[in-house]
C-alpha cells in the first residue's frame, strides 16, 4: 500500500470497524486496572480480518503499555505514522491527539477498542469480577475464552490467557460474532501476517 493511500485505507477500515460496532451490544464493564498480570510495554500488530471477502484486511501497529494505573495505546500504521494513542485510567477511555489530522484518526469509540484488549489480556478473575451483577458474562477452558451478553456470544478470544505467556511468541485471535471480522494481535515481527487474510 503507498503512502498516499492511507487516508483511504484509513477510511476504509474505519467503515468497517463502524459496520461491526453498530452491531454490537453495549460497552462492557471494563476491569480493575490494577488486575493486569504485571506491569509490561507490548508491541503487537493488529491486523483487522472482515469474514466479507470483499473487504479490504487492515494493519495497524500497537505500542501497549499495561501498568496498575493505566492501559496506554500508541496505534500507528505500518509506515510508522502515529495515529493516535488509547488512554484508559481512572477517569475513562478517550484518544489523544496522533500526528495524523483528526478526521484521518480511527473513528471506533475508545471504549470498543479498550474492551476487546482488556478481553484478550486481562485475566480470568478480572473480568469476572467487572461482570459481576452485570449482564455480561465470561465462559473458559483451556482452548477458548468466550465473552457472552444476555445468553448471546459477543467474541471468542483463542487461546486465553491462562494458556498463553503474555511474553510469547504466540498470536491471539479475537472472533467479534456481532461485527463479523476477527482481529489477530501478533507480535510485530510475526511471521504469520500471511495467515491472517486465509
Amino acid at each position: 500500500m503507498s503512502l498516499p493511500r492511507l487516508p483511504l485505507a484509513l477510511a476504509l477500515c474505519g467503515l468497517m470497524l463502524l459496520g461491526g460496532c453498530s452491531l454490537t451490544p453495549p460497552i462492557a464493564p471494563h476491569p480493575a486496572l490494577d488486575q493486569t498480570e504485571r506491569s509490561e510495554t507490548l508491541t503487537r500488530r493488529l491486523t483487522f480480518i472482515p469474514d466479507d471477502k470483499d473487504d479490504s484486511t487492515q494493519t495497524l501497529i500497537a505500542v501497549l503499555r499495561l501498568a496498575s494505573d493505566e492501559l496506554r495505546v500508541v496505534l500507528t500504521t505500518p509506515y510508522g505514522q502515529r495515529l493516535t494513542t488509547l488512554v484508559r485510567d481512572a477517569s475513562g477511555s478517550r484518544f489523544e491527539q496522533g500526528d495524523a489530522p483528526r478526521e484521518e484518526a480511527l473513528p471506533f469509540s475508545p471504549d470498543w477498542l479498550a474492551t476487546r484488549l482488556e478481553w484478550s489480556l486481562w485475566p480470568r478473575a478480572a473480568l469476572e469480577e467487572a461482570f459481576a451483577d452485570s449482564q455480561w458474562t465470561l465462559d473458559e477452558d483451556r482452548q477458548q475464552r468466550l465473552i457472552v451478553y444476555r445468553g448471546e456470544r459477543v467474541a471468542r478470544i483463542t487461546p486465553p490467557p491462562s494458556q498463553r505467556d503474555i511474553n510469547s511468541d504466540s498470536d491471539v485471535v479475537l472472533e467479534d460474532f456481532q461485527g463479523d471480522y476477527r482481529l489477530r494481535i501478533a507480535p510485530l515481527d510475526s511471521s504469520t501476517d500471511h495467515e491472517a487474510s486465509r
